[in-house]
């Protein structure tokens, strides 16, 4: 028996097989938790003897228990949109059109349309055109969203916003043109889509009391899916802060821990004007009082967030090596705008935390985190990046591992993202996208997260594990991680990430009793089949805050959600 606490415990879970995440991997039938903290793991005979009469008693049933799983990449959903069409549902180009048909119909002529449509059944090389388009919405100005990094539009939409095969690509974004230089109603990036965007109607303000159980009700989603702390990756001041602030204030114990990055946008994706972007970033950053750390452990402050490249869903990550098309994607932050920003970040005491996707976009980062560490010397910054998802020059990982950068992986992406990567790489580099063996061998300290691709860690370990594409396809198994390795990716690795390695990530003395009951055992099954184990239950600071009728697996961006009753969404 390991500590025995000063009174009694007020609950002891008993009678299972706990990992424990310790050095050693060691695994105990029980565990005692007092004040919300564990004050004793051992054998069911050593910790039930700690037991006093009111101390609770749960039986956990010989079931597998890990620490709570720690997602390091969350996008947090407000609700809102009032005026957008949720089309995630069609699976097809043809459904597509069919459902705008009958929803179009009732809109008066000469209305905008404004939808979302799903990433998961329109990657790449299925995407619709503006043609496709227009045979189902000819006489309504339509834009439909897949995600952060693309738009689709009709005709009717680009000739308001004046978009002709004369119109140069706007800096940071690109519109997409056919074999004629005809654009073809695809618009990469934010640049480009604030061409349209500026011309839809506002959407309907978001009211405080709506956003606020929004923010409960996705939080929740979370926790049943064995989430007990999450790493928001980007929320502007203002509104959004607030209303996550009001959320924990109200419903804090029933959600997970949460770190919040704070978003800037100095580039493109926030400006027609770089300088201007600059200046309003810096400011941004100057008039928080507070920095990386301050707040408690239920909500807290965490890194400065900002995105230097496009994405794999887009093919508007900064690459080295040419797409098929000749293009190197987008560099979203010029490099003197993103030291200025990252350089007074830096100085104020930010941690930070930067999307970079493509290699020339993590060559980029880390070349300018190496002159700003050299010039302003700081131990344990923890600067990170966020995806990596292709294998960037050795001489850059070789610095990262030197300058002690870390990386917020997403391992599922090799899952979800499958069609977009050999839509866009090819041989070694293809191979070793979204690497994970070849980070680990060279040092450099690794934290997993989804990026909702989809959220559900039990898919990230398994795609970590198994390196899988949603067409059945093995994409460099030299990448894959050990079982072991992955659930430590998904609990130590994102807890050092945000400095929180002595209260969480793993079960030991004196750290928060946060766990995940899960269907069966991970550590024997068929690595396969990790994908079909499901959240039992939740348990965050000692107490159950979700239990499964029927457990949960993952939920895709297309509202699909896996069961361990039916695994869809293939």
């Amino acid at each position: 028996m390991r500590s025995q606490p000063a009174g009694g415990p007020d609950i002891v879970y008993h009678s299972g097989h706990i990992v424990t995440i310790d050095d050693d991997f060691t695994i105990v039938e029980a565990l005692a938790v007092r004040d919300g903290k564990i004050v004793a793991l051992g054998s069911n005979a050593d910790i039930k003897a700690l037991a006093l009469e009111e101390t609770r008693l749960v039986d956990l049933g010989e079931k597998t228990v890990l620490p709570g799983l720690y997602d390091s990449h969350v996008h947090l959903s407000f609700g809102g949109g009032g005026n957008t069409l949720d089309l995630r549902h069609a699976k097809t180009i043809e459904e597509l059109q069919e459902t705008l048909k009958k929803e179009v119909t009732p809109i008066p002529e000469g209305q905008w349309i404004f939808g979302r449509i799903s990433e998961t059944s329109f990657p790449e090389l299925k995407l619709p055109t503006r043609w496709e388009l227009d045979e189902a919405t000819p006489r309504h100005p339509m834009a439909l969203r897949l995600g952060f990094r693309l738009w689709v539009v009709n005709s009717l939409a680009l000739e308001k916003a004046g978009i002709t095969r004369a119109t140069p690509d706007p800096q940071g974004g690109k519109i997409a043109r056919d074999e004629r230089g005809v654009p073809n109603g695809i618009l990469r990036e934010p640049a480009a889509q604030r061409m349209v965007g500026r011309l839809l109607p506002p959407s309907p303000r978001l009211q405080d009391e709506t956003a606020r159980k929004n923010v409960r009700a996705f939080l929740r989603e979370l926790v049943s899916l064995g989430i007990t702390s999450i790493n928001v990756a980007g929320l502007r001041p203002g509104n959004q802060l607030r209303w996550v602030q009001d959320s924990y204030q109200r419903w804090g114990e029933e959600l997970p821990r949460m770190t919040v990055q704070l978003q800037v946008r100095p580039g493109a994706d926030g400006h027609d004007d770089i300088e201007e972007g600059v200046r309003e970033a810096i400011r941004d950053i100057e008039a928080v009082s507070f920095h990386t750390g301050f707040g408690n452990d239920r909500l807290k402050l965490g890194a400065i967030k900002m995105g230097v490249d496009g994405g794999s869903t887009a093919l508007t990550a900064w690459v080295l090596e040419p797409y098929p098309d000749g293009s190197l994607g987008l560099n979203t932050i010029p490099q003197s705008a993103f030291y200025a920003v990252a350089k007074r970040a830096h100085d104020l005491g930010w941690q930070i935390g930067i999307h970079a996707v493509g290699d020339a976009a993590v060559q980029m980062t880390v070349n300018v985190f190496e002159r700003i560490l050299g010039e302003s010397p700081r131990e344990d910054h923890r600067h990170y990046l966020h995806h990596v998802a292709i294998l960037p020059p050795e001489d850059t990982l070789r610095k990262m591992a030197d300058l002690g950068i870390l990386v917020s992986s997403q391992p599922s992406f090799t899952y979800e993202l499958a069609p977009n990567y050999e839509a866009a790489l090819s041989g070694k580099r293809l191979e070793t996208n979204n690497p994970q063996r070849s980070l680990l061998e060279r040092g450099i300290r690794m934290a997993y997260g989804s990026d909702h691709r989809p959220y559900g860690p039990i898919v990230g370990i398994w795609a970590a594990v198994n390196r899988m594409g949603r067409n059945g396809k093995i994409y460099g198994p030299s990448e894959a991680v050990s079982v072991k390795e992955a659930i430590r990716l998904h609990t130590m690795g994102p807890a050092y990430l945000t400095f929180d390695e002595n209260n969480r990530g793993s079960l030991e003395v004196g750290k928060w009793a946060d766990m995940v009951v899960l269907t069966e055992d991970i550590l024997s099954v068929d690595p396969v089949r990790i994908r079909e184990i499901g959240i039992e239950k939740t348990i965050i600071q000692g107490e159950i805050v979700y239990s499964a009728d029927i457990p949960k697996i993952a939920r895709f961006d297309d509202g699909v959600v896996w069961t361990v009753e039916n695994l869809s969404g293939e």
